[in-house]
This record gives structure tokens, sequence and C-alpha cells, in this order.
């Protein structure tokens, strides 16, 4: 299975900086060790898939979010049938859509549901917070994350899932989780997998590891067992570290 680096710019970038980031991405990314998707901001998509298609950059896109419904009186929401055609990728329950927006684990089964409805890939964001880890409750938390998360698909569309654990502890804090932390929870995760849905389904659904993320510890992630790429916040702006990361 080829790695995947999925880049996260979220409320980051206008429509200048936008096209600026993603033209020197192209000429920066030519011998990708992974697929590489980006997610602009939503009002950068439609010039981000143009731009992307006239250069013909070796990236794809992803939206940061999608409404689990798909359509109705939902005002400032963005639907999965407006996003189909135009993005490949959604991510759904980051921690700060968790957190700041107070989005459940039940919207959020909902929100994977839609994206497989609407033939787009789920980035399914699962992690636990300092208390958490501290109490030694993570594994529970991301495996009860993950139990009511994907709640609302049928065991044949698994394998159509991409999940990232993101440890809240360590997304812009400065601390980084420490490989043998991340190796054990993606075999947890995995392991859930096997059990939930078969062996066969579970190698299909990439794992990557995302939480401050950088040129200087990537390689040590992506070195470790189960964990097939990363979800890269704050240096996929960097277009520099972004691009080694990509071809690492």
């Amino acid at each position: 299975m080829k790695r995947i680096v999925v880049g996260n710019w979220k409320m980051n970038m206008d429509l200048k900086q936008t096209a600026t980031l993603i033209t020197r991405l192209r000429t920066q990314i030519t011998n990708p060790t992974a697929k590489v998707v980006v997610c602009p901001s939503f009002v950068s998509l439609v010039q981000a898939s143009e731009i992307i298609s006239s250069q013909k950059a070796l990236l794809e896109l992803g939206a940061q979010n999608i409404n689990d419904n798909d359509e109705g009186a939902f005002t400032g929401e963005v639907s999965g049938p407006m996003l189909k055609g135009l993005v490949g990728y959604a991510i759904v329950g980051h921690s700060e859509r968790r957190i700041v927006f107070m989005e459940s684990n039940e919207l959020i089964a909902r929100k994977v549901a839609a994206c497989i409805r609407n033939k787009l890939t789920p980035i399914l964001c699962v992690g636990e917070n300092t208390n958490e880890r501290q109490e030694g409750l993570a594994k529970r938390t991301v495996l009860d994350q993950l139990e009511q998360n994907l709640s609302e698909i049928i065991p044949s569309e698994a394998s159509k899932l991409i999940i990232a654990y993101e440890p809240v502890w360590a997304i812009g804090t400065g601390v980084n989780a420490e490989p043998y932390d991340v190796e054990e929870m993606a075999l947890a995760i995995y392991h859930y997998l096997v059990n939930k849905y078969g062996t066969e389904t579970a190698d299909k659904i990439p794992l990557l590891y995302g939480g401050s993320t950088s040129g200087d510890n990537a390689s040590s992630y992506l070195a470790i067992n189960k964990i097939g790429g990363l979800l890269v916040g704050g240096a996929s702006l960097n277009y520099k570290v972004f691009s080694s990361i990509c071809q690492l």
C-alpha cells in the first residue's frame, strides 16, 4: 500500500496564497513516495482544483469538513454533493472539530456515512487528550471513538476509510508523541479493525499519524509499524518542508 501524506491547511491561505503554495509544491514534489493530498479552505477548493489540473501537479484535493446532510437549511455548511467531483477526500472528526465545535461521536458517525454515500474518502481522526493519556485511558478512548464513529457504515464500506491517529496533547503543544506510543496505538487500532472487519479489510485501511509532525520527525513516524502516512498541519504550509516529507 502506498503511503498517504495529507496536508491540513486549516484556516490559512487566501486565494493568492493558495495559488502560490500549490504552484511551489508542484515544482518541488517531483518524485513523491506517497499519495499527496492537500486540504485548503472551502473558498479555495475550486481555484486549487483548476491549478492542480492545469499544472498537472502530483496532488489530490480534500476538504477539511463536510456536513452530514446532503442538502437543506443549514446556513454556512457544505455538503457531500457540493464536494463530489471537486475533491476525493474529507477530514472528519478532527480534534478541533470535536473540541472547539463540540462535535459528538454521533455527528461524526453521520459525517463518515455522508462521505461514503457521496463517494468521498473519509479521513477519520481519533485521539485522546492529556488527561485520558495520563489516566491510562488512551486506548479505551480511541477505540470507543472508532466504535461510535463507524456505527453508520456497513462492513463492505470500511475499506474506503482512512484513519488518522492524532493525540490531542501532541497537537500544537511542542510535545511530540514518542514513536513507541504511536506504534502501540496503531497496533491497537489495527487489531480493532481486524476484529471488526477481518484481516483483508483491515489491511486496506491506511493508518496515518498526525500530531506536530515536521520535517525533523516525519521519518521516525513513517518508520513505525502499521503507520502508512501522515496528517500534517502547520508544516504543510511550508512548501519546502512539506515537499520533503512527501519524498522521504
